[in-house]
C-alpha cells in the first residue's frame, strides 16, 4: 500500500495500490516524526527520521527513499534504516532493495532520571518501551524499602519517559536506589542493560550554600569567561533552580540565564563550572576538572569591572562585585588570569578574599580546589600574622601575608605602616580602617609606588584605638622571603 497526497495518485498507482488523503503534507528533507494510528488512536508504528540516515551525502541531497531494512523489527530506531539501493531511487509498492534481516539485539538502557519532587521521579529510558510491562506497578521497587510506589504513568509527548509517583514525599537530601525488573522490555523484547539505578531528591538552596568560588572575566583573545561555583555544605542541590546574572552601573540586574535545562546535582563540597565554550577552557587550563564542566550562554562579564549574581526565583545566593585591581599587581597581563577565592566560608565581598590564580599552575583551576586556597585560622592573639615569611611571587603559595584581628570588642580603629629594616616607612598599608571583631588586611610585599621589596626583614606597626579612647599599639616582624638569583 502507498499513501500519498490526492495530487499524487495517478503518479503511484502504476507503482501498486495507492491511496490518496486529502491532509497529507509533504516530508521535510531534514527530518520529521512519523505514526501510524488505529482507530481507537493507538499507535501501530512510529518513526522519527532524519537526513543523516542515508548515510550518503549524495542520496541525502534528494532523488532517493528512506527504506527500512527488516519489517519485522519494528522499534523505530536508526540502524534499521538506510537509503534505498534501487536505481530509479525507491520501491514503492515492492520489496525493499535494502531488505535483509536485522533483528534488534541492543539492549535498552536508562539514560536518565529526574527528580520532579519530593514524591515523583522520571525515568528516561534509550528507546520506547513494550507498555504493559513498562507501566506495571510491580516491576519497580525501591532498593532496602517498603513498597512506596503508587502510580506509574507514560508521559503523552514523550515516548521514553515514564514518571514513578511514591505514596509519600522521599527524605530530602538522601540518596535511593531503583530497581527495575528484567520483565521491562524494549519494543523487540529485549531486557535492560543496568536494571538497578541510583537518585537523590536534593534540597532547597539558601544563601551562602553555593559561592561564587572562581572567575574569569577577562579572557585569552578569542577565549571564554567562566564562573565556577562550590558547595561548601553536606547537602545536595539542584543546579536547575538556579540564575546567573550581572548587575548594570544603575545595580539592575540583567542578562539573566537558567544554569541548566534539566537537573544537575551539586553534592557536598564539590565543585561546578560554566561557560560558553567547555572545550577553549579545557585547552586553556590543564589544571582543570572537565567532568564538572556545562556550557551555558553566561552574561558577558566587562573586563574591567562588574557584579556577577547567583539567585534562585526567590533568594540571593552569592553576590560578588569583582575589579581588575583585585588582581596581582606586578602580573605583565590580567589576560586570561582568573580570580580565585581565597577561602569559601569567608566574606564574598572581603577584598583580601581574593586573589589572582597561581602562575605555576597555568593561571586557572576550572573546577578543582583553588590555587590560592587557604584555611580560616583561629588565634587566640588579638593582632597575629598568617605566617613569618611570604614570598609575593604568584606561585599560589603564601604570596600574601595576612594581619588578622580577633578582637573582643568591635568599633576599633586601625593604622597600619610598613618599615623596612632601616627604619624607612615604604607603605601605608591602612589608614583610619574600621575593624569588625574577625577581620583580616593583607600586605602584597609591594611599596607605596607598588614596586617589588628586596628580600629581607620588615615591620608591620598596627596602632588601633576605639571611640572610647582607649588605644593599642603591636609591632610584628615579617620576611620577604624568595628565590636567589
Amino acid at each position: 500500500m502507498i499513501l500519498c497526497s490526492n495530487t499524487a495518485i495517478e503518479a503511484f498507482s502504476e507503482y501498486g495500490n495507492a491511496i490518496g488523503l486529502s491532509n497529507f503534507t509533504g516530508l521535510t528533507n531534514s527530518g520529521n516524526s512519523l505514526k501510524l494510528l488505529s482507530a481507537n488512536g493507538e499507535t501501530i508504528d512510529e518513526i522519527a527520521y532524519s537526513d543523516n540516515w542515508y548515510q550518503s551525502d549524495e542520496k541525502s541531497n534528494g532523488g532517493w527513499s528512506l527504506e527500512r531494512i527488516d519489517p519485522m523489527n519494528f522499534t523505530w530506531q536508526e540502524p534499521n534504516w538506510k537509503a534505498s539501493n534501487a536505481t530509479n531511487g525507491g520501491t514503492p509498492g515492492k520489496l525493499n532493495s535494502v531488505f535483509a534481516e536485522n533483528k534488534d539485539q541492543v539492549l535498552p538502557q536508562i539514560e536518565d532520571i529526574e527528580v520532579v519532587n519530593t514524591n515523583t521521579v522520571r525515568v528516561i529510558y534509550s528507546e520506547p518501551m513494550q507498555v504493559s510491562s513498562v507501566l506495571q506497578k510491580s516491576n519497580y521497587k525501591l532498593v532496602r524499602g517498603d513498597n512506596l510506589i503508587q502510580e506509574i504513568r507514560k508521559l503523552e509527548e514523550a515516548e521514553t519517559i515514564i514518571e514513578i509517583v511514591f505514596k509519600e514525599h522521599l527524605l530530602e537530601n538522601a540518596k535511593f536506589k531503583l530497581e527495575i525488573s528484567q520483565n521491562v522490555t524494549d519494543l523487540a523484547g529485549n531486557p535492560l542493560k543496568n536494571n538497578l539505578v541510583e537518585f537523590w531528591i536534593p534540597t532547597q538552596v539558601h544563601q551562602g550554600d553555593i559561592v561564587i568560588n572562581e572567575i574569569l572575566f577577562d579572557p585569552l583573545s578569542g577565549g571564554s569567561d567562566y564562573v565556577e561555583l562550590y558547595n561548601q555544605t553536606r547537602n545536595v542541590y539542584d543546579l536547575s533552580q538556579l540564575y546567573i546574572g550581572k548587575k548594570d552601573e544603575n545595580y539592575l540586574l540583567t542578562d539573566s540565564v537558567k544554569l541548566a535545562k534539566k537537573q544537575i546535582l551539586l553534592h557536598p563540597e564539590s565543585y561546578c563550572l560554566f561557560t560558553a565554550d567547555s572545550c577553549n577552557i579545557a585547552e586553556n587550563y590543564y589544571t582543570s576538572n572537565t567532568s564538572v564542566f556545562h556550557q551555558v550562554d553566561l552574561p558577558n562579564y566587562p573586563d574591567k569591572s562588574g557584579r556577577v549574581v547567583l539567585y534562585t526565583k526567590g533568594e540571593l545566593i552569592d553576590d560578588l562585585e569583582y575589579r581588575d585591581d583585585m588582581h596581582f599587581e606586578l602580573l605583565a597581563s590580567k589576560e586570561g588570569v582568573a580570580l580565585e577565592r581565597v577561602n569559601p566560608e569567608e566574606e564574598t565581598n572581603l577584598n583580601s578574599n581574593w586573589q589572582s590564580a597561581a602562575q605555576n599552575i597555568g593561571f586557572g583551576t576550572p573546577g578543582m580546589k583553588n590555587s590560592v586556597y587557604r584555611d580560616i585560622e583561629e588565634s587566640v592573639e588579638e593582632v597575629s600574622l598568617s605566617s613569618k615569611i611570604f614570598s609575593p611571587d604568584n606561585d599560589g603559595i603564601d604570596d600574601r601575608l595576612y594581619i588578622n584581628f580577633n578582637l573582643k570588642d568591635d568599633g576599633f580603629v586601625a593604622n597600619i605602616r610598613i618599615y623596612n629594616s632601616l627604619g624607612k616607612e615604604i607603605r601605608k598599608l591602612a589608614s583610619n580602617l574600621y575593624l569588625g571583631t574577625d577581620d583580616s588586611v593583607y600586605w602584597d610585599g609591594l611599596n607605596s609606588k607598588r614596586e617589588r621589596l628586596p628580600i629581607g626583614i620588615y615591620l608591620v606597626y598596627i596602632e588601633m584605638f576605639n571611640p572610647d579612647g582607649r588605644m593599642k599599639t603591636y609591632k610584628k616582624t615579617c620576611v620577604i622571603g624568595g628565590k636567589l638569583k
